[in-house]
C-alpha cells in the first residue's frame, strides 16, 4: 500500500512537472535565456505572471494559490528540468539552485497588512502590498546544519526548516547522541526580518502590521520607507508558548517595488528616446513641458510648477575635504489662501516622486517624523530604531500638507533633518545618525484664513522665522477675485472636469478635445521616469561667463535697496546657494552636459519671484530680515526706538500711554504701532499695564 500510494505521489509530480515545462516552453523561452546567461551572479529566478499560468492552464494557477509549497516544488522541477537554450545548469555548488517565483495576483489575493481574515488566510499564496516600518540587518541563516556524532564521528544533516532541529539518533552508531554543530561543515544562506505596515495615507496613521521573512537574493534589497509588494505563503506562529494567541507572518518568495528610489524604476528603450527628445525640446521648452504636465487642474502659477520640477530633480550633494557639506536638495514652501492649488502641487509631487513621505498634521507624531526606539518581538526583541517620515524618504521628498497645523514639536523637529541632512538619534542606547538628504514641499494657510494685505507676510503664520528660512523657495497664493481671470480659471477647471470623464468613458482616446488647455503630452508616470534619469546627472558649470554673469545678477540683487548701512538687506547668501542649487537641477532636467547660462537665469528668477512674494517689507522694499528673522529692518528699528522711549518715560515709574504715543509719534510711529508693540512687550514680560490701556510701565527684558 505503501509503494503504491509512493507511486501515485511521483505520477503526479512527473504530471505537474510536464505541465510547467509545456508552459515554460511556450511562454518564457526568452526569459530561460535570459536566466541561463545570468545564473547566478545576475540573475537567481525566473518570475512568471499569475495571468500567463491562467491562460495557459486555470486550475495549475488556482493550485498554486491553494497549496502553494507542493506547486513551487514542481514548478522548480521544470525548471531544473526543461531545455535551456544554451548549454548551462540551473544548479552549482557554490549558489542556491535557480527557483521559480509568482508575481502580479488577482486582486482578491492582494491584501494590505491585516487585511486578512488571520484565521481562514495561512496556508494561502497571497500578496502584501505595504510599507516597509522596520528592518534588521541581513544575518546568516542555517539551512542545512552539519552534526557531528561525539562517539564515532559520523557526520548528520539535517534540514533546518521550522525551528532548530537536531538528530535522534546517529547514522553511524544509531545512538542518541552526543551531537556537535559543525557550521564549517553546513549550509547558510543571507536572510532578513521586515516588518510591513498599512501605509498611513492607507490607514489613516498607523496601520496595521505583518512581519515578513526573506532569503538569499531577496534578502538586503528593501529598506524602511520602501513601499513594496511581498508575494508568499502566509503562516501561523504562537505568540507565547503557553498562550492560546497566534500571529501571521508571510514567508516571502517574490518581491515587487512600487516606490523606492529612481534606480529601481524599469524605463523602456522607447521611454528612454522619448525622454531624451523631450528633454531636448522637440514639444517646447522641457521645463515648461513638465510644468503642465505636473498638476495640469491647475491654472496659472507657473513659476511654482517649474520651482516643482526641479525640486524633485534636485541639485549635488557636496562634501568637502574636511568633513563639511553642502546640500543639494531643494526645500519649497506654498502659502496663501485656502483652494488655491497649493495642496493639489504637494500632492503631484508626492506621486511623481521615485521614493516620497507624507506628513499631515493627522498621521505623524513628533517621532514619525524622525525616529523612534521600540522594542518589542521584531528581530531579536532587543531595542530597535524606527524611522519616521525624513530617513525613510532619504534620497527623496518629503511632502508636507497643512503646515500651520502641525504642532509646533512636530515643526521644530522638521529643522535639524532640513538643515543638517541627518538625524542625530540617541535612544535606549541607540547612537547613530540618519541620513535625511531629502528636499520638502510643504503647503500652509495664514493664521487667520486668508491673506492680510495691510499686515507683513511674515506675521500672518504660526511658524516663526526659523521654519520659514529653511526654505529655498517661499511662493503665495493669493484669491482675488476678478472677472476677467475668473471666467478663465473657471473655463480651465470645467473644461478638465469634461475632458477627463471623457476618457474614463470606454473606448475614448486620450487627450480626445485637442484643444482643450489641460490636454498634456506625457503622463506622470513618464514625468517620475524623466525625473530619476534626471536626477542621476551630474553636470559642471560651463565656464567662468556663465557663472560671472549669475554673480553680477545677484549682486546687483544684493544692491537693490543702495548701500547705506541704514537701508534693509535686500538678499542673504543662503539666497546664492539656493541660485545655485537650483541651476543645478535645471541643467539636470535638460541632460545638459553642463550648466549654462540660461540655468542661472531659469534659477534668478524663481529666486526673485520668491523675494517678490515673501521678502518685501512693509515700506515695499526687498528686506531678508522678513524671513530670516521674522522681523524687518523697519520693524526692528521701531521697536528698538520704543523701548528706548518705555525706558526713558516708563522706566522708574509709571506712565500715560498717551505720553509714549505723543513721543512716539516725533520719531514716526503711529499710535496703532505703539499699541501693537506694547502688547508684544507686555506678552513678553517686559512691561505691565498698572492701569489698562491707560498706563504702562517699564520692567526690563529678561
Amino acid at each position: 500500500m505503501h509503494d503504491t500510494h509512493d507511486a501515485h505521489g511521483a505520477q503526479a509530480m512527473d504530471e505537474m512537472t510536464e505541465q510547467f515545462i509545456r508552459f515554460y516552453r511556450k511562454y518564457y523561452r526568452d526569459e530561460l535565456g535570459r536566466l541561463a546567461q545570468r545564473y547566478p551572479s545576475e540573475q537567481r529566478a525566473l518570475r512568471i505572471d499569475y495571468s500567463d499560468l491562467v491562460q495557459f492552464e486555470a486550475e495549475l494557477a488556482e493550485g498554486w494559490l491553494d497549496t502553494p509549497e507542493q506547486m513551487h516544488e514542481y514548478a522548480d522541477a521544470a525548471l531544473h528540468n526543461v531545455d535551456l537554450p544554451a548549454d548551462v545548469s540551473l544548479t552549482r555548488d557554490d549558489a542556491p539552485p535557480a527557483e521559480v517565483r509568482l508575481t502580479n495576483l488577482p486582486e482578491d489575493r492582494e491584501y494590505y497588512p491585516g487585511g486578512y481574515s488571520p484565521s481562514d488566510a495561512p496556508g494561502e499564496y497571497v500578496a502584501i502590498r505595504g510599507e516597509i516600518a522596520m528592518a534588521t540587518d541581513t544575518y546568516p541563516k542555517i539551512v542545512d546544519a552539519a552534526f557531528e556524532c561525539q562517539r564515532c564521528g559520523t557526520m548528520t544533516y539535517i534540514p533546518q526548516d521550522d525551528g532548530y532541529q537536531e538528530p535522534h539518533e546517529c547514522q553511524g552508531c544509531e545512538r542518541q547522541g552526543p551531537f556537535h554543530i559543525d557550521f564549517d561543515q553546513s549550509v547558510f544562506v543571507d536572510a532578513q526580518s521586515l516588518r510591513v505596515q498599512e501605509p498611513p495615507s492607507v490607514a489613516g496613521g498607523e496601520g496595521a502590521t505583518v512581519d515578513v521573512f526573506v532569503e538569499e537574493d531577496l534578502a538586503g534589497r528593501a529598506d524602511t520607507g520602501d513601499e513594496v509588494v511581498f508575494y508568499g505563503t502566509l503562516h501561523l506562529r504562537q505568540v507565547d508558548q503557553d498562550d492560546t494567541k497566534f500571529t501571521t507572518y508571510l514567508d516571502a518568495r517574490a518581491v515587487q517595488f512600487e516606490e523606492s528610489s529612481s534606480e529601481d524604476l524599469d524605463i523602456t528603450t522607447e521611454e528612454r528616446q522619448r525622454i531624451r527628445d523631450l528633454a531636448a525640446g522637440a514639444e517646447g521648452d522641457p521645463l515648461q513641458v513638465a510644468a503642465d504636465a505636473l498638476v495640469p487642474k491647475i491654472h496659472g502659477y507657473e513659476h511654482v510648477k517649474k520651482a516643482a520640477i526641479l525640486q524633485l530633480v534636485g541639485g549635488e550633494h557636496v562634501e568637502y575635504a574636511n568633513g563639511a557639506t553642502d546640500r543639494g536638495d531643494i526645500h519649497l514652501l506654498a502659502i496663501g489662501d485656502p483652494s488655491t492649488g497649493k495642496s493639489e502641487i504637494v500632492d503631484a509631487v508626492e506621486r511623481v516622486a521615485p521614493r516620497a513621505a507624507a506628513v499631515s498634521a493627522s498621521n505623524t507624531g513628533k517621532a514619525g517624523m524622525t525616529a523612534s526606539a521600540v522594542r518589542d518581538d521584531f528581530g531579536d526583541g532587543e531595542w530597535t530604531l524606527k524611522p519616521g517620515a525624513f530617513a525613510k524618504a532619504n534620497g527623496g521628498m518629503v511632502c508636507v500638507e497643512e503646515l500651520d497645523d502641525l504642532e509646533a514639536e512636530k515643526r521644530a523637529a522638521m529643522l535639524e533633518p532640513m538643515s543638517k541632512q541627518s538625524i542625530a538619534v540617541s535612544k535606549a542606547g541607540i547612537n547613530t545618525k540618519l541620513q535625511t538628504r531629502v528636499g520638502v514641499i510643504a503647503a500652509a494657510n495664514p493664521k487667520h484664513g486668508r491673506f492680510d494685505p495691510y499686515e507683513p507676510v511674515a506675521e500672518q503664520f504660526v511658524f516663526g522665522s526659523a521654519m520659514l528660512s529653511r526654505f529655498d523657495l517661499i511662493f503665495t497664493f493669493t484669491d482675488e477675485p476678478n472677472p476677467d481671470s475668473d471666467t478663465i480659471v473657471a473655463g480651465h477647471i470645467a473644461g478638465h472636469r469634461r475632458e477627463g470623464k471623457l476618457q474614463m468613458r470606454e473606448g475614448q482616446p486620450a487627450g480626445a478635445d485637442a484643444g482643450s488647455e489641460t490636454d498634456t503630452s506625457i503622463d506622470h508616470d513618464l514625468l517620475r521616469k524623466w525625473v530619476a534619469l534626471a536626477s542621476r546627472s551630474d553636470p559642471p558649470i560651463s565656464d567662468e561667463t556663465a557663472l560671472e554673469d549669475a554673480q553680477e545678477t545677484f549682486v546687483s540683487l544684493r544692491g537693490a535697496n543702495g548701500y547705506d548701512e541704514n537701508d534693509p538687506v535686500p538678499v542673504t547668501w543662503r539666497s546664492w546657494e539656493a541660485v545655485l542649487r537650483i541651476a543645478e537641477a535645471a541643467a539636470k532636467f535638460e541632460f545638459s552636459a553642463t550648466i549654462e547660462a540660461r540655468h542661472f537665469e531659469t534659477a534668478t528668477q524663481l529666486v526673485g519671484q520668491s523675494m517678490q512674494d515673501i521678502g518685501k517689507n512693509e515700506d515695499g522694499e526687498l528686506d531678508a530680515d522678513v524671513v530670516e528673522t521674522g522681523t524687518s529692518k523697519p520693524q526692528a528699528e521701531r521697536k528698538k526706538t520704543l523701548k528706548e522711549i518705555l525706558k526713558e518715560e516708563a522706566g522708574g515709574t509709571e506712565a500715560e500711554i498717551d505720553r509714549i504715543v505723543d513721543v512716539a509719534a516725533d520719531h514716526g510711529i503711529s499710535e496703532q504701532e505703539v499699541n501693537e508693540e506694547i502688547q508684544t512687550f507686555r506678552d513678553s514680560g517686559w512691561v505691565i499695564e498698572p492701569r489698562a490701556n491707560q498706563t504702562v510701565k517699564w520692567v526690563g527684558e529678561f
